[in-house]
């Protein structure tokens, strides 16, 4: 009768543990999160998991961690974004997966009475997995991303990046399973060093949050968008022109408010070389006119169809009513952009302010291309964009765009149809 009161005891335990576990999970891993439960998510999990099997440890945390990224992001991925069954399945399992490793490995060294090397291996696993990820699918399911309304743990971007807050943050929950587990000496000297890693991460970001920055030269911006249903994105030429049109007889009211650049969302239309009534010649030449007369530069996002294939593009036109640069976007969203041809550079340009970069939404997921423009000395990136509606992830995907600002040390502005719009 003991063995069996043990036994229920035990499952009731794990249950417990995996319960709270997923609930904190999903609390701070939707499109719409907080902040805050991450920095204890895995500590129910991590704190059984040197009383448990191997087998027993992955499945338990595999389970925990899949089933609140399911409730999350199915409907997202799947029906939203449109990604394949085998997609869906693989952008909930394989973050899972490493959470699972991640706590394997927690309770194999807390077994061999390592807790030191317990307490980093988390984490460490936890990071690289994110980083390996990100070279497949891109960032934003990564740990740090919760910490965007965090500010003072946000600005440790600014010298480790997003994979610094990942660890930061994952350190916390091994710590504290660690602290339960160990001897009282080895418990104050960990304590103690913990202590010392977290008030330096809270004095940077304090320090950081109320410095004064240096004076820099300063832009004026001017976004423009519209949610107009059937406008959205016209298929025809004589419908897309007309939406251009009405985009371009914007530029001047902005201009006249001080804007100084005038910025359009992501794909604001089809633009198709083989047809006369919209191809490239006729767009530029209504874009050059709209930057010349109002004397602003205008970035304008389109899909470009040409005859070497299709290219999401943002084409920047000078004050004086040239074409500068065209950038192509690198990153294309899968199944969406399956048929366009990603581009391979990133554009910065030389402007009496200091220097003037483009990313196309996507691109702005990954940290290594918002590295390029910093090595670059961009001082300011514009990036047009198209999210999927502000009741889905408006504010969760342009949110994700400002880790790049605090990465790179420069100002981005983005410019998000059916979304919002980001300085």
């Amino acid at each position: 009768m003991d063995s069996q009161d043990s036994s229920v005891r035990r499952v009731a335990v794990i249950a417990c543990a995996m319960v709270l576990t997923a609930a904190a999970y999903f609390v701070s891993s939707g499109l719409h999160r907080a902040w805050w439960p991450v920095w204890v998510a895995p500590l129910p999990i991590l704190l059984v998991a040197p009383r448990l099997r191997a087998w027993q440890v992955f499945a338990v945390a595999l389970i925990a961690r899949a089933l609140p990224a399911g409730i999350s992001f199915w409907h997202y991925l799947h029906e939203v974004a449109q990604f394949s069954l085998g997609l869906t399945l693989a952008m909930i399992l394989v973050p899972a997966g490493l959470f699972a490793l991640g706590a394997l490995f927690y309770g194999a060294l807390q077994q061999r009475g390592r807790p030191w090397l317990a307490m980093l291996a988390f984490p460490v696993v936890m990071v690289a997995g994110e980083y390996l990820v990100s070279l497949w699918q891109g960032t934003y399911l990564s740990t740090g991303y919760t910490q965007l309304r965090d500010l003072p743990v946000l600005q440790l971007a600014a010298i480790a990046g997003l994979w610094g807050i990942s660890f930061t943050v994952n350190l916390f929950p091994a710590g504290l399973a660690a602290l339960v587990s160990a001897a009282a000496g080895l418990r104050a000297r960990m304590a103690v060093a913990m202590a010392v890693f977290y008030a330096c991460v809270l004095g940077y970001g304090l320090t950081r949050l109320h410095a004064a920055p240096a004076a820099s030269p300063s832009v004026v911006v001017g976004l423009v968008e519209t949610h107009a249903g059937k406008k959205m994105f016209p298929q025809d030429a004589s419908s897309a022109m007309e939406l251009l049109t009405e985009y371009a007889a914007q530029v001047r009211p902005l201009a006249a408010r001080g804007a100084q650049v005038v910025v359009f969302p992501e794909m604001s239309a089809l633009m198709v070389d083989a047809d006369p009534d919209a191809d490239s010649a006729k767009v530029d030449a209504l874009f050059e006119k709209a930057a010349r007369e109002a004397q602003v530069q205008v970035l304008l996002g389109v899909l470009h169809v040409t005859e070497q294939g299709t290219f999401n593009e943002g084409r920047l036109y000078s004050a004086t009513g040239q074409r500068e640069t065209v950038y192509r976007k690198h990153h294309l969203v899968p199944t969406w952009e399956r048929r366009s041809t990603p581009g391979t550079e990133i554009s910065v340009l030389n402007q009496p302010e200091g220097k003037l970069g483009i990313e196309i939404c996507r691109d702005m997921d990954y940290p290594g291309w918002g590295r390029r423009y910093a090595k670059q000395e961009a001082g300011l990136v514009l990036a047009p964009a198209w999210d999927q509606g502000m009741d889905l992830d408006g504010e969760w995907h342009g949110h994700l765009s400002l880790m790049r600002a605090v990465e790179g040390g420069f100002t981005m502005v983005r410019d998000a149809k059916a979304g919002l719009l980001t300085a």
